[in-house]
This record gives C-alpha cells, structure tokens and sequence, in this order.
C-alpha cells in the first residue's frame, strides 16, 4: 500500500470531519493514512479507534512565529524519516506548514483549502498577503482539490496555480444512521413540535447571531416551534446573552455539539445554515443525509448542495428577516417538508456519499504519487 500524510488544522468543524472519514476508508483504495494535527481534536478518539496512527504537533489557531517552525520543522522530519508518497494538507494553515516542509522533503503535496483564508470580510492588508502567499506556494503544489466549483473560481480569478493543477472533488457526508440512540435533552426540548436548528462551530463566519436574531419572527409566524443551536465555539455566551435578551429564551435553547451528526439531526425539522461565507460546508451533506430540509444562505458552493426549492430554499447572507421568512415557511409546512425530505436523501445518495469523495481523492493521490 502507499502512504499518504494527512496534515490538518482547526481541531474541530468540517475540515476535521473530513479527514477522519478520509483517513477510515483510504485503506480501501490502497493507501495507508497517517493523520498529523493539533496537540488535541474532536476526532482523535474516533480514528484512534479505527487504528489510525495520530502525529500531535504543536499547530494551533495562534500565528506564533516559533510554533509554527517547530510544527513545519517536524512535518519535515516526518517526511524524511518515513518516505510518504502523498502528503495531503487540510485549510490555510495546515496547507503552509505541509507544503513548506513536503518541498524540503520532496514529498508531492495536495492541498485542500477549504475556504482560502483571503475569502470573507477583512481589510486589504490581511487579503493581499494571504494572496501571495496562495500563489507562492502553488509553485509547490503538485494538486488543490476544490471542494466546490465556486472555491475553484476564487482560485482561477485570484491567479491561484495552474489551472490544471485545480481539480474539484465535492464533499462527502456518510449515510444518516438508524442505530444511534437520539440525544435525549433535543427530543424532550421539542416534544414532537417542529424543531429548526443550526448545527455548527459557533465563529463568526456561521453568523449564528443572525438565526438569533430571526428568532422573534420565526416564533411569531410559527408559534408551536421551537428552536435550537447545536455546536460549540468562542461566541456561544455572547450568543446566549443575544437570545435572552430577545426574550426568546425559553423557545430557543442551546446544545452541545454530539457527534455524529446524525444523532441530533434525526431530531430536527428545518436545518438552518446562515453562514457569512463558505467553501462547502459538510453540515448541509449530513442534513441531506439524514433527509432535513435545508436552509442555508446562498454563499460558496453551498448552492452546489442545497437545490433551492427542492431540498431546501436559499436566502441572501446577513438578512434576518429573509432568514425568518424561509425557516418559517418549512416550519409551517409539514407536506413541504416531507417532499423535501425525500428529495434530499435522494440528492445525498446521487451525488454527496462519502464512497465518491474518497475514491476522488485517492485518484487525485495516484495522479501525482510519485512527482517528486
């Protein structure tokens, strides 16, 4: 079998997400995994017990100039010692330190940005710096596999490599499975009344606030609803502190995060994603999966996975009102619901399994094994 390093960096979300279920069914196509991330990440025990071996390094969400040496300076290490075929690098930063150190190494590098770190708000002065840098690194990149169409437009209209060198492979999401046991506080929060709720990592960029803030008006137009915030993250106090002083705090209450998914999405009627930007969120793949309706701003390749008027509805980014509206209309609607409920595990199965990503990506590996 080949060897491929998967190097990957938040610890928690999507891009963790994704190389757990990467590292799990690589095998099946030839080539033995190795996964190298944070000191700690949320998918740590599950690959431990799939029998992934795990390479803690000191990556962190910092930008400290001697940690992030120390960090490239053992990715480097690690590809000398042990000739990986393949090293595979998971958003901006882990994307750096592994590409730095594969072209020290002359390890061929694939690279996944999921969102490049120069889309979304932020002054020129962060933009054009995490531009060149994109660019510089290109040279040293043997393929970027886009998540979405849209993410390999940003590249192409920000002279981001070579345009052959951008190769597309959709996210993948696992089938919804039957056998969890429901989270027991969702289901008794909602007490057979329809529940509609984000699920995600609670960073700016999800613009949960915006949900909060549409929480008046959903509970208005839906009175019977109730509504729910699943996830963790740096703003979840000042997102409780927003809700109660809406007063909606005894019909919109906030839980942890449980993986897997599944297990609290089997609970929840209209799956709501109100993101500011995105590459191509795994949530709405899982909420496909496991046959929620969907609504989700119309940013990144989430028009990709959410098929406007047929899975879900799509709304325009930082709009409550137009959020409201949409969350609303599902939730009063339980006939429209079930025929999107249906088309959405339908679109899952046709085009999002977890089996099509993987076997992608080891294409991709195979392509450029090697290249040294």
């Amino acid at each position: 079998m080949r060897r491929v390093l998967l190097a990957f960096e938040p610890p928690d979300g999507g891009v963790a997400e994704q190389v757990l279920q990467l590292a799990r069914l690589l095998p099946e196509h030839g080539w033995e995994p190795t996964v190298a991330g944070p000191r700690d990440a949320i998918v740590y025990p599950a690959l431990e017990e799939a029998g992934v071996r795990i390479e803690r390094l000191d990556i962190d969400r910092g930008l400290s100039p001697p940690r992030l040496t120390k960090a490239t300076a053992a990715l480097r290490r690690l590809l000398l010692d042990e000739r990986f075929d393949v090293v595979h690098a998971h958003s901006s930063k882990a994307g750096v330190l592994a590409r730095v150190a594969a072209r020290m190494a002359g390890t061929p590098a694939v690279y996944s940005p999921h969102c490049f770190a120069f889309v979304g708000p932020q002054p020129a002065l962060r933009r054009w710096p995490a531009v060149a840098v994109e660019r510089a690194l290109a040279r040293a990149t043997a393929a970027t596999i886009c998540v979405a169409e849209d993410e390999r437009e940003v590249a192409l209209s920000a002279r981001i490599g070579d345009p052959d060198r951008l190769r597309v492979v959709h996210n993948g999401a696992g089938a919804c499975r039957a056998d969890l046991e429901p989270d027991p506080e969702l289901a008794e929060f909602a007490a057979g009344r329809p529940l509609a709720a984000v699920l995600t990592a609670l960073r700016p960029q999800k613009a949960v606030d915006v949900f909060v803030a549409a929480a008046p008006a959903i509970l208005a137009a839906a009175p019977e609803a109730r509504l729910a915030v699943i996830g963790d993250g740096e703003l979840k106090e000042q997102l409780e502190r927003q809700a109660a002083q809406l007063g909606v705090g005894d019909r919109l209450r906030f839980f942890a995060f449980r993986r897997p998914a599944a297990r609290q999405l089997r609970e929840v009627d209209v799956f709501v994603l109100p993101s500011l930007w995105e590459a191509f969120p795994i949530s709405i793949l899982e909420a496909l999966a496991c046959g929620v309706p969907q609504v989700a701003t119309a940013v990144g390749g989430s028009a990709e996975a959410v098929s406007d008027g047929v899975t879900g509805l799509l709304c325009p980014p930082g709009d409550a009102a137009a959020l409201a509206t949409s969350v609303a209309a599902l939730l009063g609607d339980p006939e429209r619901r079930a025929r999107m409920s249906a088309a959405s595990r339908t679109r899952h199965a046709t085009a999002f399994t977890l089996e099509r990503m993987v076997a992608e990506t080891a294409t991709v590996y195979r392509s450029v094994a090697g290249a040294r």
